[in-house]
Parts: structure tokens; C-alpha cells; sequence
């Protein structure tokens, strides 16, 4: 060893001492993994060492295959099975007819069964539902693989759930509906027929059959009428979301019914549509409606739509557009003001503006008054859209002589007519190929976003337009005859003055330290 240079060989004293740390380390490091298995949890934080320990490599546990993911059978309950699945019509005329008559599934469910439109307790349930095709008599055949035998959570009761909404009537038993079958096989129509309201040659029937849609009215509270109408107004819960029935008793209701009859002979169909015979081939009752009918002061009625339904072995042969056709046609002869539709659905709403645009355009001085206002319209110049002194939609307003004709000849409500004018409107404009950044354009946008406010931006007491109507808990005096009215509240409507452009009408303020309106006007 040379002097200032460390020896690379460790002094004896300095080797003993190491290996004793070393044993000491060992034995505690056998402690703490010994404790650490018997423990399960993880490793103590370490202390450092004077002489690093190396790691053990300790065998690691095998780890247990993932189980392949389940199906979707096997996620699914087995005893839920969806009822629009589940469910099936079949309308039949003869025996025969139930094996070969094609089914059409509903499209909702959950205003007869489930919210979530299932069934719960059943393995591959099937419910049949057979209708007669003509009077709507009801036959109902349920099929599972298997059933719950739970008491605490049994199976739903579908019998009784579809018993509810078919009544009492519906039957369960086969051969009971076959006997139906065979007594109603030379039923005539209800109440003699009813009104004739509509004749149409039906479409959708087959080169080699000759069948007659004709549409009629009644009156519902009819005694022969309103059980017909009990057996399928069902069909509504079915295939309109946020249906209800109709109040039957009430002597306001009018049924219209399309009833398709099979003929072979002219003199066949000349029966049929006289009344005298409902044909010898059978008939079905392929859709209907229902309209009520209201008061409007002073001595006027109008008319409301506010079922419409067509059987889906009917639908798209033109049954829908033809009710509309023949509500209007009702109205006319009853002299009701106009025909307004309750909610409508989207595809009701294009059928009825369909037919109304059409309606409208057939008439000459409509057609006439369109192109006046499209030419009134191309006058507008960029400076009168920049300088806005005065609405650009005022070239394009509705003529009061359009809106009385629409209203008297075709009864569109005045919500109705704005539509289909702006349609006709728009119409025109795309024939006579006018440019979509015209003036013109602008102020048909105009017209469009006005009413849309109007339908959709108003508020009831502040912002009503020309009239409010501010209800009150004032019971309506009744005396001198009047008794029946003991139970109506009083109202209060203010209308804005005659010859203001967008006027308003007057605001009764309210509030917690105001009084009733009727109170102070009394």
C-alpha cells in the first residue's frame, strides 16, 4: 500500500461489521414480509440501509382468467320482454281469416301497459289481438314459454290491463269469437248508416277488386253508435302518443267513419252508397275521427278535430286526407264558423296543410290575391330594407277579402290560413324563380318570424297582442233561470283599440294588494 492512496480491500473490522448489518436487515426484512402475509395489506415504507439490501423476487400469483362478456340475452331479464314486441293486431272477418290476415305491431305502448313500455313475468310472451273487421269486436290470445311464480312480485296481469281500455266485452276464449264471427257476418252498419258526408273508389285494394270508401257521420251519444265506437277508439291508445277517450254521452260529438265495401256490380255500389245495402262481400271499418262541436258568441258553432286515426291496413290509400276533405264538408253543412284540430301531431299537421294549401289555391281569387302580394312585394328595394321605417311584411299580408272567403268556403281558422299562405307564398316565389337575398325574401322571412312570435313568444298577461283575458274566482251571478251557471267563474277581456298597427291591450295590473279584476269592474 502506498501512503495517501486508500486501500481498495476494506479493513477485517470494517467486513464484520457490514455482515453483521447485513444478518440484522435480513432478519428484519423476513419480519416484515412474514407480517405483510399475514396481514394482507402493503408493504411499510423502508428505512434507508448503510448497505443496500437486493430485492427479492417473490413469486407472483397466478391471476385468474377474465370471464368472456356476457350476452345480451344473458344481460337482459328474461322475464322483460318488450311490448311493442309483444303485441299484434290482426283485423279478421271469417275463421279463415286468422291465419292468413297480416298483422300490423303498435307503435306505442306504455298508455296500456308499462311506462317503459314492457311487460314483466313472462319468457317469449306473445298477445294476439284478433278485431272483427267490421264492428271491432275483440278476441285476445296470450302465449309464454314460462311464467313467474313469484307472489311477492308476480307477473304483470295482461288480460286485465288490456280489459281495462277494451271493456268487459273482449273476449278471451276462441271459440266464443268464432261464434261472434259467424252471428255478425251480415251486420249492417250502425244506426241505419248514418249521414252519407263522402264517396270515393278505394285505392290500395288489388287489380282484381272493386271496393267503395264511404265516409259518414253520427251522431256519438247514439245508442247504437257509441258501443261501435268504444271497440276500436282503443286503436288510438296504440298509435297516438297522449291519447284519451272522448266523453260518448256527450250530445256535442260527431263520429265520421270510413266503412270499405267490397262490390262486384255497379248496381252493387249504387246500393251501397244509397244505404240500402252494405254489399254481399263483407265490409270493414277502415278510420274514423271525431269532431265536437262548440259555441262561439254570439249564435255560432265551430267544429274541433280531435280524433283521427286510420287502421294501418288502411293507411296510405288517402283515408286521412279524405276525413280532413269530409270534416270540412261537415262543417259546411252545418254552417259551423270554421275547423280547428286539437294538437296535432307533425304528420297530421302536413296532411292538413297539404290539403288546405291545395283548397286554397283552387280558388281563383286566392290564386290572384298570391300573385298580387309576390308583385307588391318585388317593389321593395334595398333602401327600404336598410332604412326599416316600416315592416317590408306589410306587402305581404293576407287580404282581408282571402281571409274571409277561406274562412266561409273551406272553414280554416285564422291560426290555419297564416300557414298556408305563407306556403302559398313561398310556393310562388320558388316558380317564378325569385332570388333568395332579395327584398322580397327578407320580408317573407319577416312575415314567418312575426307569426312564430306570436304562437310562441307571447305571454298571457304581458304580452297578449290585441286581446287578454284575465280569469277570476268570482262565481258568476245565477238567478232568474240562470241557475245552471252557479258554478262558472267570471272573466275579464280587454281588447286593444280598432286601427292601432300592434296595438296592445289594456293591462290590469295584479298583485298581492290588488283585487280581483271582476271584483273592481262589478
Amino acid at each position: 500500500e502506498k501512503a495517501g492512496v486508500p486501500s481498495a480491500r476494506p479493513p477485517e473490522h470494517a467486513l464484520s461489521a457490514a455482515s453483521r448489518r447485513m444478518t440484522t436487515m435480513d432478519a428484519q426484512e423476513a419480519k416484515r414480509r412474514k407480517l405483510e402475509a399475514k396481514m394482507g395489506g402493503g408493504p411499510p415504507p423502508s428505512f434507508p440501509s448503510a448497505v443496500p439490501v437486493p430485492a427479492r423476487k417473490e413469486p407472483q400469483p397466478s391471476q385468474p382468467k377474465a370471464p368472456p362478456p356476457a350476452t345480451a340475452a344473458e344481460e337482459a331479464d328474461p322475464f322483460v320482454c318488450d311490448a311493442n314486441d309483444a303485441v299484434s293486431f290482426r283485423l279478421v272477418n271469417t275463421a279463415a281469416d286468422m291465419a292468413t290476415a297480416e298483422p300490423f305491431e303498435p307503435e306505442f305502448t306504455h298508455q296500456v301497459f308499462r311506462e317503459d313500455e314492457t311487460i314483466f313475468g313472462y319468457k317469449e310472451l306473445r298477445i294476439d289481438i284478433f278485431q272483427s273487421a267490421h264492428l271491432f269486436k275483440t278476441y285476445v290470445k296470450v302465449r309464454f314459454a314460462e311464467k313467474v311464480k313469484s307472489t311477492l312480485n308476480p307477473a304483470d296481469d295482461v288480460i286485465e290491463a288490456l280489459r281495462a281500455h277494451f271493456g268487459e266485452e273482449m273476449m278471451t276464449d276462441e271459440k266464443t269469437f268464432l261464434s261472434t264471427l259467424e252471428a255478425d257476418k251480415d251486420a249492417r252498419v250502425p244506426a241505419g248508416g248514418g249521414d252519407v258526408v263522402a264517396v270515393a273508389d278505394a285505392t290500395g285494394v288489388g287489380d282484381d277488386v272493386k271496393a267503395v270508401d264511404v265516409i259518414r257521420a253520427f251522431r256519438l251519444s247514439d245508442a247504437a253508435v257509441y258501443p261501435w265506437h268504444a271497440r276500436f277508439e282503443p286503436l288510438i291508445l296504440f298509435f297516438i302518443d297522449g291519447a284519451s277517450a272522448v266523453d260518448s254521452e256527450d250530445d256535442n260529438w260527431t263520429l265520421l267513419c270510413a266503412t270499405r265495401h267490397v262490390y262486384t256490380s255497379d248496381a252493387e255500389r249504387d246500393a251501397i252508397v244509397s244505404g240500402a245495402s252494405d254489399g254481399n262481400h263483407g265490409w270493414s271499418t277502415a278510420a274514423f275521427a271525431t269532431i265536437y262541436e262548440f259555441f262561439q258568441y254570439p249564435d255560432k258553432k265551430r267544429a274541433r278535430l280531435s280524433q283521427i286515426v286510420v287502421a294501418p291496413p288502411f293507411q296510405r290509400q288517402g283515408l286521412g286526407s279524405a276525413l280532413l276533405s269530409a270534416t270540412r264538408a261537415l262543417a259546411t253543412k252545418r254552417s259551423f264558423v270554421d275547423v280547428t284540430v286539437e294538437d296535432p301531431t307533425p304528420q297530421l299537421q302536413r296532411l292538413r296543410d297539404v290539403g288546405d294549401v291545395r283548397a286554397l289555391w283552387s280558388l281563383p281569387s286566392v290564386a290572384a290575391a298570391v300573385r298580387a302580394a309576390a308583385v307588391a312585394a318585388s317593389k321593395l328595394s334595398r333602401e327600404d330594407v336598410e332604412k326599416e321605417k316600416a315592416p317590408l311584411c306589410v306587402a305581404l299580408q293576407c287580404p282581408t277579402s282571402v281571409k274571409n272567403e277561406a274562412r266561409d268556403v273551406l272553414k280554416l281558422c285564422a291560426p290555419q290560413l297564416a300557414r298556408c299562405w305563407e306556403a302559398l307564398l313561398f310556393l310562388f316565389a320558388k316558380k317564378s324563380g325569385a332570388p333568395e337575398d332579395s327584398p322580397a325574401a327578407a320580408a317573407f322571412t319577416e312575415l314567418v318570424v312575426r307569426r312564430l312570435r306570436r304562437q310562441h313568444c307571447a305571454d298571457a298577461q304581458r304580452d297578449a297582442g290585441a286581446k287578454r283575458v284575465y280569469h277570476s274566482d268570482v262565481a258568476l251571478f245565477a238567478s232568474g233561470g240562470n241557475e245552471h251557471l252557479a258554478a262558472e267563474k267570471a272573466f275579464v277581456m280587454t281588447k286593444a283599440k280598432k286601427g292601432r298597427a300592434g296595438g296592445q291591450a289594456p293591462d290590469l295590473e295584479e298583485g298581492e294588494d290588488k283585487q280581483d279584476p271582476a271584483e273592481v269592474l262589478a
